[in-house]
């Protein structure tokens, strides 16, 4: 087995573990409240560093794996999910569960910044490479949920922490292993011209654009998956709650597989003409979102999720194309940090819109104004060409 397809397969488990340890806390939290009769609010509060640190760590440990080694970062990602996790599920009081989350978040946030410049740079398609990873990150969220009732279901919460924290050590033991036996290489690989020169106004340019669409993306991906069960609730018939939660399961299980189609079209497409068809293409669903009920509205819905997903292979080979190899986890730090960073605005404007109005209709025209305004911001990128090469 090549390298490259080693690296494919760590850093799509470890997208898949990261995802599912950021978000089987909500789960396990039930559990534990009537474990040791503590409040909910008070519990759940005791995530709120981890929840983060899991932005704030990406821009120094991006940093830090550019200029030592991207895998190396990915064992110690592995180790210290893994670890925390093990120490949540010891924790006998509340002290110990908050530091345990805590170290949990900052573990958790290697992975975007890390795990994306190491596939970006060791795939020759790294399109579908990144499509392939992007889907084990819709199954880690979706796995997240699950897994943690399952274990729940048979086992106490303190197994169900302990558990995939065994299974993460033991994958990031098998990669030191990989890594020391020079199966998966330890230096950093870099991608030959899959850097553009441009000049320094081209620079500044380029940056204010992506900086832009890549929040404007957060901030509507982040207000759909916020209030899609309160729309749902409302607009959706006799459906229960389990209904409800099948439904969106199904939207992002789907959306998610739209990754991998969109990895492969950026392999063989204009990645700059990929990126603002799906930006063009999310204006109208938000505006269907708006006003639509029943079946269209849960049809516009899957639209605008798989629109989102699709483009995001494109928007990462963007960014390692504007941005020299050296500094790509650095890049990616910042990227993931602009996109966590919308979620607390989403969740005000989501509680303000509804306080108002009952309703969603003004968030969603608002959400199609502003893919619209990002759509002709990133016709103006100074996008040349693919020409993408990798070597060691």
């Amino acid at each position: 087995m090549t390298n490259s397809n080693l690296t494919i397969i760590f850093s799509s488990l470890g997208h898949a573990f990261m995802h599912m340890f950021a978000a089987f806390y909500f789960i396990i939290v039930l559990s534990i409240e009537s474990d040791w009769e503590l409040s909910y609010d008070a519990l759940i509060k005791l995530w709120s560093l981890g929840a983060l640190l899991i932005g704030l760590g990406a821009i120094p440990f991006g940093w830090l794996s550019d200029r030592w080694s991207r895998s190396s970062m990915m064992v110690i990602m592995f180790f210290g999910m893994g670890l925390s996790s093990i120490i949540c599920g010891l924790s006998s009081s509340a002290l110990g569960l908050f530091l345990g989350l805590s170290i949990l978040g900052l573990a958790c946030s290697i992975y975007h910044p890390v795990g994306i410049a190491w596939i970006v740079n060791s795939s020759k398609k790294k399109g579908r490479a990144l499509g392939i990873n992007g889907v084990f990150g819709g199954i880690g969220i979706g796995s997240g949920a699950f897994i943690a009732g399952f274990l729940l279901k048979f086992f106490s919460w303190n197994f169900t922490f302990i558990l995939p924290g065994l299974m993460s050590v033991l994958i990031g033991f098998l990669l030191l292993f990989l890594i020391l036996f020079d199966k998966i290489s330890f230096k950093n690989t870099k991608s030959e011209f899959i850097h553009e020169k441009n000049s320094t106004n081209n620079f500044i340019i380029i940056s204010i654009i992506m900086l832009c669409a890549i929040f404007g993306l957060g901030l509507t991906f982040q207000i759909m998956q916020t209030s899609l069960p309160k729309i749902f609730d409302i607009r959706l018939n006799n459906y229960s709650t389990f209904k409800i939660g099948s439904t969106i399961g199904v939207i992002y299980f789907i959306s998610g597989l739209m990754n991998f189609i969109g990895g492969i079209l950026a392999d063989k497409y204009s990645l700059k003409n990929i990126y603002i068809y799906g930006l063009a293409c999310q204006a109208p669903c938000f505006f269907a979102i708006a006003y639509f009920s029943g079946l269209p509205l849960i049809l516009a819905c899957l639209a605008a999720a798989m629109f989102n997903s699709s483009i995001l292979p494109a928007e990462n080979i963007l960014l390692s194309k504007f941005t020299p190899p050296k500094h790509h986890g650095l890049i990616y730090g910042c990227k993931f940090i602009i996109a966590f960073g919308s979620g607390p605005l989403a969740v005000f404007f989501v509680a303000q819109i509804y306080k108002l109005t009952l309703e969603f209709t003004i968030l969603f025209i608002f959400s199609s104004v502003l893919m619209l305004l990002i759509f002709f911001l990133t016709l103006f990128l100074p996008y040349k060409h693919n020409n993408l090469k990798i070597s060691n």
